[in-house]
């Protein structure tokens, strides 16, 4: 029997080093399955989500629930933080209008040293994405498959390299 996209997402999510209100940015298109079992682990765990919503986010999304803060995506934002390093780790299931490199770089500045970067696509879009995340300073690039024609990629934000 296979897994479906939401378990083997549910499955990462359970892999990552559990720090205490841990925050996440999720940049999707639809709220589906993925999207919602991610809200179901930040409830669980006590961690905070912030969606980057692309259009008019299709699905019934919870916009209401307290461990959900939602933000329209603008391209032309310039980076995805104000203050720091904020987030634990970045989940992108959407397709991003933005130029891939470009995307990766906005995201580097928001998210903690060794934090992770998780991109659902499709396997032609492999190779595109991983010299991307190269070029962003993101290591240690794997993928890991998913139901369907996708897969989720996965890079780290080492400590001290690339700002």
């Amino acid at each position: 029997m296979s897994r479906t996209s939401a378990a083997i997402l549910r499955e990462v999510l359970e892999s990552l080093q559990p720090y205490p209100q841990m925050q996440f940015l999720l940049f999707a298109q639809e709220w589906g399955p993925m999207e919602e079992e991610m809200l179901a682990f930040c409830r669980e765990q006590d961690h905070i989500l912030l969606l980057y919503g692309l259009g008019e986010l299709s699905g019934a999304a919870p916009l209401e629930d307290p461990r959900l803060r939602h933000r329209p995506y603008r391209i032309e934002q310039p980076r995805y933080n104000l203050q720091g390093k904020l987030y634990n780790h970045a989940f992108v299931t959407a397709a991003i209008p933005d130029e891939a490199e470009a995307f990766a770089r906005k995201l580097y500045t928001g998210i903690v040293n060794a934090g992770g970067l998780y991109l659902r696509t499709d396997p032609a879009n492999l190779p595109r994405w991983q010299a991307a995340l190269e070029g962003a300073n993101y290591v240690a690039a794997s993928s890991i498959p998913l139901s369907g024609e996708s897969l989720l990629l996965y890079a780290r934000k080492m400590h001290g390299w690339g700002g």
